[in-house]
């Protein structure tokens, strides 16, 4: 009975687990498709950014031995494989082509494996997990990022997140922000007498840049989330089948106990009564 007891509350322990594999799996699906939905529109938004970027005045060349900064989008949460671990790999092998200038990390998860790379970021913000609280955390980081080119630190910029490639697949993608790209055709405006052109500029460019990053936050939380959702899937898989191969072995041993249990009494009932 002890066997079969210690069988039992296994079967409880991994049903409780299956029940929270489930909750993570609607909770990754439901981030899945939030963060999918207005990727097109994100995309949108920055390339008109961009093209209105292009038809302002031109923009000072960074200089050729301004440091190139990188944001590193990792994750936070777990059940991602080595989700984290390539987007450092290629983090560390983009500094290595362009120059190491500063790096700010988007998930403490990546801390460790840039430290043995031998890499301090600048600043260290938490991934977001949802599309809610992407605002939260562009903010601050926008603002780091232009003080950061304001102080000469950082000329050019580019951004190191996931690139969703279907539902658990995705590639690490290096995305060029600072220079902006000059637009092709374009014409430039006239100076205009409401304004000061150099602060007009110095507003689109933050818009462009957070823009940027909205877009690559949105396609990276799609690659994490479907990631995650593909992995939930397959631990889901093996728990049913652990709880089906759990439930025909307690089956069995409790065909085994009530059998010795019939041939017990079978052997009691046939054994010669003693007369007092």
């Amino acid at each position: 009975m002890s066997r079969e007891r210690a069988l039992r509350r296994r079967l409880r322990t991994l049903a409780t687990l299956n029940e929270v594999i489930g909750a993570l799996r609607s909770l990754s699906a439901q981030h899945f498709r939030a963060a999918r939905t207005p990727l097109t529109a994100a995309r949108g938004y920055r390339d008109e950014v961009q093209q209105f970027l292009g038809v302002l005045d031109a923009p000072r060349a960074p200089a050729a031995t301004t440091p190139t900064g990188v944001v590193l989008i990792a994750a936070d949460l777990g059940l991602v494989g080595d989700y984290t671990a390539r987007l450092v790999r290629e983090a560390l092998a983009l500094r290595e082509q362009h120059g190491k200038g500063p790096l700010v990390c988007l998930g403490h998860r990546a801390l460790a494996p840039l430290a043995r790379g031998g890499v301090v970021p600048v600043a260290v913000q938490p991934a977001p997990t949802s599309v809610a609280g992407l605002t939260s955390v562009l903010l601050p980081l926008v603002d780091t990022l232009l003080s950061l080119a304001a102080k000469g630190e950082l000329g050019s910029l580019w951004l190191v997140a996931a690139r969703f490639e279907g539902a658990g697949r995705y590639a690490p993608m290096r995305v060029p922000v600072l220079p902006v790209p000059e637009a092709t055709g374009a014409v430039r405006l006239p100076p205009s007498p409401y304004g000061d052109a150099a602060h007009l500029r110095t507003v689109v460019l933050r818009e462009y840049v957070y823009a940027s990053l909205y877009e690559t936050l949105l396609e990276a939380l799609a690659s994490e989330h479907g990631k995650r959702l593909v992995t939930a899937e397959a631990a889901r898989s093996w728990l049913a089948e652990r709880i089906e191969a759990m439930h025909r072995l307690t089956a069995s041993i409790r065909r085994e106990i009530v059998t010795q249990e019939v041939l017990e009494v079978a052997v009691a009932a046939r054994a010669p009564r003693v007369r007092s």
